[in-house]
């Protein structure tokens, strides 16, 4: 715990350096845009030290980080009445197989029947999954139970299990689907 301005602006940098990227990542596939994800994320801090400053305890930074993060976000996103859609060409291509077509088409085909048949809540679960946070950082983030989580993980883990055949999706994990849907784009589930 900080006890005095100097201790805290250290808190608040060393939290940076450990999560900032991925807090960032989480934004800008929640807004489908760079800038916007950049100051949301400076938000979050501000309002962590802000908390700090004040006095307040957090037990799990990471999990309020995250938490403050989504909240911050979808405020924006309600005010701003924005379609949350992707544009295939602003997707970054995986360098191990940006010259193989097939392999391409495939995670496409995935990639867009993934976003098709997950809801918004459950892709918020994945990508938070995906970013390696436990049920209980996830559950903080989301505002719901971990019970609730585990249910949703488990709803995505069946859909993703369907995306198969002719879209050479069968049996991904979690990570790998994340992956082909945000490198070939799609549409982010309302």
């Amino acid at each position: 715990m900080a006890t005095n301005e100097t201790e805290l602006e250290c808190e608040v940098a060393a939290l940076y350096t450990a999560h900032a990227r991925e807090l960032h990542r989480f934004a800008a596939l929640t807004l489908h845009q760079q800038d916007g994800a950049s100051d949301a994320v400076q938000e979050a801090f501000l309002r962590y030290f802000a908390e700090r400053k004040c006095g307040g305890t957090i037990e799990n930074p990471r999990a309020w980080l995250y938490r403050v993060l989504h909240n911050y976000l979808l405020d924006r996103q309600a005010r701003a009445s924005v379609k949350r859609e992707v544009a295939a060409e602003e997707m970054v291509e995986p360098l191990d197989e940006a010259n193989n077509p097939e392999a391409r088409v495939a995670r496409s085909q995935a990639a867009r029947q993934i976003a098709e048949d997950l809801t918004g809540r459950e892709f918020e679960c994945l990508l938070l999954r995906a970013e390696g946070l436990s049920y209980e950082e996830m559950a903080t983030a989301l505002g719901i139970r971990s019970g609730t989580v585990g249910a949703l993980l488990a709803r995505v883990r069946r859909k993703l299990l369907d995306v198969k055949g002719d879209h050479g999706a069968v049996r991904m994990g979690i990570a790998e689907a994340l992956g082909s849907l945000l490198h070939e784009g799609g549409s982010y589930p309302s």
